[in-house]
Order: structure tokens, then C-alpha cells, then sequence
């Protein structure tokens, strides 16, 4: 025991992650609430669906803020208004629902969540009708936001949760691909519904069928998920037992809780949350924006700017289904784990750079949509970048740091939502908006490529949930956890 806790403290001197030990035994857990093969499945499809609506709530907004400042006579303050305050709740609770998500377990709170935030995306209309209709539809889109906070941390925390390491890309694949899909069929259905119902109806019908699936999703839950997280520790086999417990003493000394952490820790925590920052940067740009921008600089009616603007989306949706399977492709051939996830976050910052550079010199509406494309298309590789590389370097707690980070992306969302009116204003088009969006990727991709390299964050939280870290083929998880090159 002597030995294995000196060999500890030697790693983490040199600034290494705790080495495997030769021809570990296997891991037997003895907790029941694992997910077959079959129910994991089940709960990835539960908040696949559960996050396509949670993205097509969100723009059916951008599409429908147009008829309702017309319908209300409504200025371009009172809009920016109303678009901005579904971030103040959606930022408010991000760390709640992450840890929320880490205790109750990602799927149950995920379907909660949509539950609540149908009910008030479905209150639009009725807010729009008191006396005073934009302080009520502020609220509701507040209580929008506030409830939508545990959308992705959940959907994290399950699939960290329930999804085997070498298949936890391609669960994230299908999630975000709905998700990715959700915005391009809320923005279709959004342009036909207001322009034979009205826009009334968009939040009526996108609310209803949010509380109808969030009903059906929490009863069709396996028992895990509805038991929550999995907490017991693995039973180790009588070999691996006393050098496992010195191991565990070490690491779960150094890192005992999220105030007390080695000071590398911290760096690799604020590495990972900045390039996040930066793809939210982007995201809420375009998905707040998007049908502006086409209509004012590409002068685009308001169906052919939602038609035009689910085009990119629906790029989106297939480039994420195509991560997930390139991703377990890679790892099932040996590549190691921290290195695939590398080669997703370089496409997924690098791509949108080089698209938004170019898209000042688009001279057609054609090529600017395609270039549109290729950057909502590429940057959505980041899911199997950093959303999967935090379920790798620390799986015990990626709901919570997702939602640690998702807050400071959503703050980073306002900022960039706030200078974009600003920019466009003065300048009185987009391309400065642009450029700056581009310095924004570029600085992920440095920042990614310096710095994060799979080293494991909380060696003991590995092993409380039964986890491997390392590459993908031979399980050297001292080398995909360490980072060597």
C-alpha cells in the first residue's frame, strides 16, 4: 500500500495522471442500476426528442418576434427585450440544473424540465393579450429560459450516465443531430403556422406537444434513469483491491471538491470552459440572428427567410450524425480517446473561422447560405470535442461543469447578442460581426490545441462510476488520461 501511494504522489509531482496498473482485474459493479444495452438506447431516443423541442422552442421565437412586434407595434427595443430574456433564466440556472442533472439523474430532470418550459412557451399568447403584454411575455420567456437550464447538462449527464465510454459520441451524436434538426423543422413550421393561423398558434402547438412528450418520456423511463444516478462504488476483484485503495486515497485527497483542487486542475477546468464559451459565442449569434441577417442584408421575404434558414441547420443536424459515427469509427481502430476528441474541436473551431471569413465576400445569397452552412455545420463537431472529452476526463461530474461553463456561455450569448445590434447599427450590416466571430474560433482553437491533451481531471470519480479514460483499442488509460504524446 506504501508502494502504490508513493507511485501516486510521484505522478502527480511530474504532472501525470495515476498509472494503470499492469493486467488490471476486471471491474464488477455492485450496483443494479446499470443500463442494458437496450435501455440506454431508450433513454438516448427520450432526450434526443426532449432536446429537438427544446431547440425548436427557442426559434420558433427568432421567426415569430417579427409578426408579433408588427401584430403589437412593438420597436426594436422592446424586441431585443423580449429575445434577450429567455438567456436571463437560461443562464440563472445552468449550474442548478447541472447538479440537479449529477443527483437525480440527467434524463428524469431533462424531461422535467421540458414539462415546465412547454407550459410557458405555450403561455406566450395569453401573455401577449393582458395589458401589459411585453413585462407578461418577458416573465413567461424568463421562465422559458430558467426551466430550459438543465437541457443540456442533462442530456450530458445521461449519456455519462448510461452510455458505455467508447459509444458515449455516437448517443451524443443522435442527441444533437435532433437537436440540430429541431431548429430547422421549428423554423419551417413556424413560417407556415404564422402565415395561415397566425403566430399564435406556433407557441400553442410547440407547447402542447412538449407537456404530451414530457408526460410520456418520464413514464417510459427505464427504472435506472428513474432511480437517478448511480453512485455505489465498482467492486474490485481481491488483486486489484489494496492498490486501488491507495490510489483512490491519493487522488480523492487531491481532488476532495470543486473549492480545493491542484492548481493545474484549475487551468484545464478554465481551458475547457473557454473553448465552450466560444462555440456558444457563435451559436446563439446565429440562432438569434439568422433570419435577421438574411432578410436585411440578403433581402429575403419572411418565409423564404425561415425556408433559408433552416437550410443550414438541416447541414447541422447530418454533420452531427456523421461525428458520432466517425468518432466511434476512430476509437474502435485504436485511436486514442483525447486525440480524436483534438481532431472534432479542430474542425469544429477551425471550419467556422475560415467559413466566416470569407462570408463578407459572398456575392451571391447562394454562396452566403452555403457558407452559412458550413459553418453551423462544422462547428457542430464540437459535440464529439469538448462535450464528449468532459465525459472522458471527468465523468462523475460533467453535468455539473457543463453547466458551471454553460453559464458562462450564456453570458458570453448576451454579450455577443448585445454587440451584434451594435455592430450591425453602426456598421450597418454584418461582416464586422463576422470577423469578430472568427477571432472568437481561432482563440478556441489555440486555446484547445495548447492546453488539453486527456489528462484525467478526478482520477477517483474514474472509479466511482465504474469508468475507463483511457484510448480507445487497448484501455491505455495511463496515456489517453495523462495526455503524452
Amino acid at each position: 500500500r506504501k508502494r502504490a501511494s508513493s507511485s501516486v504522489a510521484r505522478a502527480e509531482a511530474a504532472g501525470d495522471a495515476i498509472p494503470a496498473t499492469p493486467a488490471t482485474p476486471a471491474v464488477a459493479s455492485r450496483s443494479s442500476a446499470v443500463a442494458t444495452s437496450s435501455e440506454s438506447k431508450r433513454i438516448v431516443l427520450l432526450c434526443a426528442i426532449a432536446m429537438l423541442l427544446a431547440s425548436a422552442d427557442r426559434t420558433i421565437f427568432s421567426l415569430g418576434s417579427l409578426a408579433i412586434a408588427a401584430d403589437l407595434s412593438l420597436n426594436m427595443h422592446a424586441l431585443g427585450l423580449l429575445q434577450s430574456s429567455f438567456l436571463w433564466g437560461y443562464g440563472f440556472t445552468q449550474i442548478l440544473g447541472g447538479v440537479a442533472a449529477d443527483e437525480f439523474g440527467g434524463a428524469r430532470v431533462l424531461l422535467v424540465g421540458l414539462g415546465l418550459w412547454s407550459i410557458a412557451v405555450a403561455a406566450i399568447p395569453f401573455c401577449a393579450s393582458t395589458s401589459a403584454p411585453v413585462a407578461a411575455m418577458v416573465a413567461a420567456r424568463v421562465v422559458f429560459g430558467a426551466a430550459s437550464g438543465c437541457a443540456l447538462p442533462g442530456s450530458a449527464a445521461a449519456v455519462a450516465s448510461y452510455v458505455t465510454p467508447e459509444r458515449r459520441a455516437g448517443a451524443l451524436s443522435v442527441i444533437f443531430t435532433l437537436f440540430n434538426c429541431g431548429s430547422a423543422f421549428g423554423l419551417l413550421l413556424a413560417g407556415g403556422l404564422i402565415s395561415t393561423l397566425g403566430w399564435q398558434s406556433v407557441f400553442a402547438v410547440f407547447g402542447g406537444v412538449g407537456v404530451a412528450w414530457s408526460a410520456f418520456g418520464i413514464a417510459a423511463l427505464p427504472e435506472v434513469a428513474r432511480r437517478g444516478k448511480r453512485k455505489e462504488k465498482p467492486e474490485l476483484s481481491d488483486g486489484a483491491a489494496e492498490v486501488s485503495s491507495g490510489e483512490n486515497a491519493a487522488a480523492n485527497d487531491a481532488v476532495a471538491g470543486w473549492g480545493n483542487l491542484p492548481g493545474w486542475m484549475y487551468a484545464q477546468l478554465f481551458a475547457i470552459g473557454w473553448c465552450h464559451v466560444c462555440v456558444n459565442w457563435g451559436f446563439f449569434i446565429l440562432q438569434s440572428w439568422l433570419p435577421v441577417y438574411l432578410a436585411k442584408d440578403l433581402g429575403f421575404s419572411l418565409g423564404g427567410s425561415g425556408l433559408a434558414s433552416a437550410l443550414p441547420w438541416f447541414l447541422t443536424a447530418f454533420t452531427c450524425g456523421a461525428t458520432g459515427v466517425a468518432s466511434d469509427a476512430l476509437l474502435k481502430n485504436g485511436a486514442e480517446r483525447w486525440k480524436v476528441r483534438r481532431l472534432m474541436m479542430n474542425i469544429a473551431t477551425i471550419g467556422p473561422c475560415v467559413a466566416l471569413l470569407l462570408l463578407p465576400l459572398a456575392k451571391s445569397a447562394t454562396i452566403a447560405v452555403a457558407l452559412l452552412g458550413v459553418m453551423l455545420g462544422s462547428q457542430a463537431v464540437a459535440i464529439g470535442g469538448y462535450l464528449a472529452y468532459m465525459q472522458d476526463v471527468a465523468p462523475a461530474r460533467a453535468g455539473a461543469f457543463l453547466g458551471v461553463t454553460n453559464t458562462v456561455g450564456v453570458a458570453a450569448g448576451i454579450a455577443a447578442n448585445v454587440l451584434t445590434g451594435f455592430l450591425v447599427e453602426r456598421t450597418g450590416g454584418f461582416d464586422a460581426v463576422f470577423l469578430v466571430t472568427a477571432g472568437v474560433y481561432a482563440s478556441s482553437a489555440m486555446v484547445w490545441n495548447a492546453f488539453l491533451k486527456g489528462r484525467m481531471l478526478f482520477p477517483g470519480d474514474a472509479d466511482a462510476v465504474g469508468d475507463d479514460v483511457g484510448g480507445g483499442g487497448g484501455g491505455a488509460v495511463a496515456d489517453a488520461a495523462s495526455g503524452r504524446r
